[in-house]
Parts: C-alpha cells; structure tokens; sequence
C-alpha cells in the first residue's frame, strides 16, 4: 500500500459495532495511510476493507472549509442530516413554498434537529471555546483553535465509526480530559491513531499494533498491550538482560534520593517509574532510542525566582503580580486551558519575553534546556543534524568532534546516514527528536519543555520519560500528555485569571474539577433551553406584597399541570426504565462481542444467536425511543397550553 515498498502487507483487522480500538506504531508504519484507505483516500494493491453498506464514517477534515462561516455554524453543519434540513427550510422560505417548509420542519423534528445547537455548544465549552467566541468567523482563530473546530465539526457527524488521527494534539489537558468522557459515552465504533497512553488506557478495548508490514491485535487497553507484548519479548534473553540492567538503575537512583530527607518527595515520581517498569522493561528494552540527560555540575538553590512580575501587550494584561520560586530539584507540571498564559509565563522565564513590571532573577550558574514546537522552526532547513551539532559552542562546553556526535546523535535514531542529510526532508517527529538531541548536549540543570510529545511517537515518548526520571536537575513541563505529567512531576502551578498559583492536590483532582464545572456550565445551557419568557413561575418582577399569593397561583398551577400529565408521566417513567434495560443488554453483548475467539469457526452458532439478540434489541430501543419522544412532545404540548392560561 502507497509506495514502492508496501507499507501492509497481508495485514488483517475485524472491527465490531461499537468496538473502539486504538492503532499503534512508529511513525512511517502506516497507520495515517490505513485511515486513508478506509476512506478511499489512498487505493489498495491487495485485498479489500468491507463495511456495512449502512455505516456513516465520521473523521476530522484535512482541509478547512467554511472560513466565512461562525464557529457555531461551522460545528453544526458537520450533522449532515441537520445541514441538509437546514437548508431545505431556507428555500422553502425564500420560494414562498409553504407546504415545502413544513415537510422540511417535520424532516427537523424527526431528526431531532432542535438538539443539534445545544449539543453544539456543548463540544465548543468542552473544547474550550468560550461564549463569546461562538459567533467569530472560523478564519479569525489561530491554526491551534481551528484543528479543534474541525475535531468539534467531526463530533458532530452521525458515524457508525469515527477515525481520529492524533485527536488530542492541539488540545490542552483540560479539552484531553473531556474528550476521553465524550469518546466513552459514544455508541458508535472508533479507530484512534494516538502517541497518548493515558488516552489510550482510558478510550480503546483492544489496540493494532502494525509493525513490520501486520497487523497484530491484543485485547483490552495500552496498558494490556504492553504486558502482553512484554511477555513476548522477555523470552529473548538479551532483552531480558537490558531490562535488568535498566531497573537496577533506576532502584539505585531511588536509594540515592530516599536517602535525603529534603528529596524524597521527588524520589516518589521515580518509585511510580519503577513499579511500571518491572511490568513493561522488556518493550522499553527494545526501544531503538536510548538517551539521558547529563548529571548537572551545578545545582543553585532557588534556581530562580519573580516578585510581582506581570506581562501584557498594551491594554491587555495576561500575566499579574506573579511571585515564584524554583528550587533545585523541583519537578513542575503547569497546568491551566489554553490561552490562560502558560506558555506567556515559560518565555517570562527564560527572559524571552520582558516582562511589564515587576522582577525575574536567575541564580548564578543557571543553565537552562528549552523545548517549544516553535523551536522547530528555527532549525536551519538546509543543515544536516551534524552540521548543528557541529556549530553548538560555548565558553564552558567543548567543540564536539565529528564522530562524538555521530554518537551521539545515534542514541536518538539518527543513522550516520540521516545525520548527513538536510533536515528539510525530515517528518515533524524527526525534527523534534534533533531539537531534544541538541537541549539535551548542552547540559542544562533546568529543563523546561512546551508540548514536547507532539509529533514524537511512543518510542520517543518512552525515552524522554526515562531519561528525564534520570534527570536531577528542575523541571518544569507543559503537556496534554496525562501519563507523562502523573509519571514525571511532584507538584503543579496553575495559570488562570491573570494569575499563577500552587494547586495543591494530584493532576485527577484538577481535571475532576474543570470537569465538573463545564458539567455546570452544560447543565446552565440546558436550563437555559428549557426557560420560556412568560412561564407563570417567573415571578422575578413581582413585588413584594404579591409574592405570597404568586407562590400560591404557582402551586396550583403546578398541581394542575401533575393532575393533567399524570398518564404520559406513569408511561415515560415506564418506558425510561425499560430503555435503560435494553441498553444494558446491547452494551453487555457488544462487550461479549469484543471477544476475539467468538468469531472462531466452532462458536459460529453462538456468534449468530448473539448477532439475532443484537438486531432485535436495537430495534426495541428504537421503538422505545419513538414512544420516549412521543410522551415529552405531549407532556410539553400539555405544559405550553397551561402556560398560555
């Protein structure tokens, strides 16, 4: 498939209704093509991808539409069936074509059209979008905010199967957190491409692995995926003893920081690399990038820190009075939505940015590792990875010689060829790599790193996480990666409202948190919905003298209202509790139905007993569904009509 040498070959993968599965491999395995191919983007040389001729495939579009369009419209046309209705209505109304615009209103209602701009609003408040944003053009927000309108528009579709290709890139920790509640309220099936093994671990029931031209399939999440790929890389003995030489390590760096009082907070990050690593060493072994950051000479203590130091441009403050210290040895997660100033604060520290009032001090011997995914830009296309090594010189470091940084540039995938070669040819994955290649030479005690996993695949990703578990020196991070923060960092600052505080509590206690109150703002919106102007219980005009008898007229009313829908109420509470039932039936078959052996030759019986349950319960659950709808649209015909007494 593509190319001259094939990236499948005889590759194999059954996907199942509902069924969500991760697809893993390094970068140039094929996984982006397979998607490709699923759409008919890309042609197959061999063999066919079969689907049910009724199955819509949701994904994210590669190219932006609809600039002109407003946020809001543009998330909201991605239901197509809504789209379509929408605009059948608007010619009706412009033909005069009365007839038209009430088959095209009933075509609404039968789709139930009139949720899709509430639940529109409500992917835009998990993304992050605010309120006012709702209504700016989509060519108006960055590159960053339009990748999450397209992922927003593609939630949007009605899919039988959903293809994400690195969703949770462009998203900060807080969007990443809500997007994993959203992926597993979706009935439909899902294949993610995804580097994130948190994401992975919370999303996915079974992961492909496409390694050398296949498709291996291993049930459950990452996490089970490394255990049973672990297993069957323990029995090559070598691998065995690199794995034993790497825990050793890592136990005798533990021992080193337990052994101080003062350090063994940040030894507790490690003990949690540890335990994983006795359970996964074996994959890790096998990692063709293998680096560490030098023990730094010198650890000053505070390493740095502000007095009311604030940032702006102009009118518009971002940052105010922000008083820090870092000590040496402090490990830092930055935590806050994207926009609030964490990457503002980074370049306040570095001394990119000056700052507007306030002060910044660096402790005397100092040496900072900066990594941003704007410093891949600044890479010289037309250099070859030596020729940036070769040009790193400085007062207190050595001009590196040819070969040493062969060498040295080996330990993070560079052949002696690619180091030749100019980096403009190179994927985003490679440059990155370089870029962390030439932080990690110069030796910094302080490492500060702006969403370094994007672009690098889980192999990079494991590698930085061991030798940054290594790494004595401060560190602060900025990551959507949930697995490499919980694994890496003690404690966490976190930016919003102009300001940068210490949360104290764990990275789950955050995000349970901005859970909870997009759950309020949702709730708020639906709250919202459901208030008509004129409603006998708003009594917020009322004056004093009237409120006890308004509160009267509200309770007979209300008891009016009971008496009048008492029926559709006894049927509706009846039908929830028998559609909740079969739901739960459907879910446990579709669970059933993850299981890999059934679609073996001998259980052919019971996978068609199985595939007879499923159709029937699924036509149950739509006629449930029917008459669910039919008793609120009474129970509100009902309502509307006390209103208007």
């Amino acid at each position: 498939m593509a190319g001259l040498k094939p990236l499948l070959q005889n590759a194999s993968l059954t996907l199942h209704p509902g069924q969500k599965i991760g697809l893993i491999g390094q970068n140039g395995a094929g996984k982006s093509t397979l998607l490709k191919a699923i759409l008919n983007e890309v042609s197959l040389e061999a063999g066919n991808i079969a689907m049910p001729d009724t199955w819509q495939v949701g994904y994210v579009e590669q190219e932006q539409t609809h600039l002109s369009f407003s946020a809001m419209e543009y998330v909201t046309t991605g239901d197509t069936l809504y789209a379509e209705a929408r605009t059948r209505i608007d010619q009706a109304e412009l033909n005069n074509d009365h007839d038209a615009l009430v088959a095209s209103y009933d075509e609404l209602d039968r789709i139930s059209g009139y949720e899709v701009p509430q639940k529109a609003q409500q992917l835009l408040y998990g993304l992050g979008f605010s309120e006012a944003e709702f209504n700016k053009p989509v060519e108006s927000f960055s590159g960053g905010w339009q990748v999450r309108l397209k992922l927003a528009r593609a939630l949007m579709q009605r899919a039988d199967l959903l293809l994400l290709d690195e969703p949770t890139n462009h998203l900060d920790i807080e969007a990443v957190s809500w997007l994993i509640q959203w992926l597993k309220g979706f009935s439909g099936a899902v294949i993610v491409i995804s580097h994130d093994r948190h994401f992975l671990d919370e999303v996915v029931q079974g992961i492909a692995h496409l390694d050398q031209g296949k498709i291996q399939y291993y049930s459950g999440n990452f996490a089970a995926f490394e255990r049973q790929r672990n297993e069957q890389l323990m029995q090559q003995q070598a691998l065995h003893d690199k794995q034993k030489q790497q825990m050793q390590h890592l136990k005798s760096f533990i021992e080193r920081f337990k052994a101080k009082a003062s350090k063994a907070k940040q030894a507790q990050s490690r003990v949690k690399a540890l335990e994983r690593i006795e359970s996964v060493a074996a994959v890790q072994a096998s990692n063709p990038f293998q680096f560490h950051f030098a023990e730094p000479e010198h650890l000053p203590d505070p390493m740095l820190f502000s007095d009311a130091l604030s940032f702006g441009y102009e009118d518009h403050l971002i940052l105010k009075d922000v008083d820090l210290t870092l000590r040496a040895g402090d490990r830092i997660g930055l935590v806050g939505v994207n926009g609030s100033g964490k990457t503002t604060l980074l370049k306040l520290l570095i001394k990119e940015n000056p700052p507007k009032s306030g002060k910044l001090v660096h402790s005397k011997g100092l040496k900072i590792g900066y990594f941003a995914q704007h410093q891949l830009e600044s890479l010289n296309l037309d250099q070859s990875p030596l020729a940036h090594m070769l040009s790193l010189t400085k007062e207190d470091m050595e001009r590196v010689t040819d070969q040493e940084a062969r060498d040295f540039l080996g330990q993070f995938g560079f052949s002696h060829d690619k180091t030749l070669n100019p980096i403009k040819h190179f994927s985003g994955g490679e440059k990155a790599r370089l870029s962390l290649a030439l932080m990690v030479y110069q030796k910094p005690n302080l490492i500060i790193l702006d969403e370094p996993t994007n672009h690098l695949d889980m192999e990079t990703r494991d590698a930085l996480e061991m030798a940054l578990q290594e790494f004595s020196g401060a560190l602060i991070l900025v990551t959507h990666d949930q697995h490499l923060l919980t694994s890496i960092v003690d404690q966490f600052w976190w930016v919003h409202d102009q300001r940068v505080e210490r949360y104290h509590g764990d990275l789950d206690a955050y995000l349970q948190q901005r859970l909870r109150l997009l759950k309020e703002k949702q709730a708020q919106i639906k709250a919202e919905k459901s208030t008509r102007p004129g409603n006998i219980s708003d009594t917020s005009n009322a004056s004093s003298a009237n409120k006890k008898a308004q509160r009267q007229q509200n309770a007979h009313y209300r008891k009016q209202l009971k008496e009048a829908t008492r029926d559709q109420s006894k049927r509706l509470a009846k039908v929830e509790k028998q559609l909740s039932d079969a739901q739960k039936q459907l879910a446990d078959l579709h669970a059933e139905m993850e299981d890999a052996t059934l679609y073996e030759a001998n259980r052919s019986k019971e996978l068609k007993d199985i595939l007879k349950q499923e159709a029937q319960l699924k036509v149950l659950i739509e006629s449930l569904e029917d008459e669910w709808l039919l008793l609120e649209d009474e129970i509100e015909e009902i309502t509307n009509s006390f209103s208007e007494v």
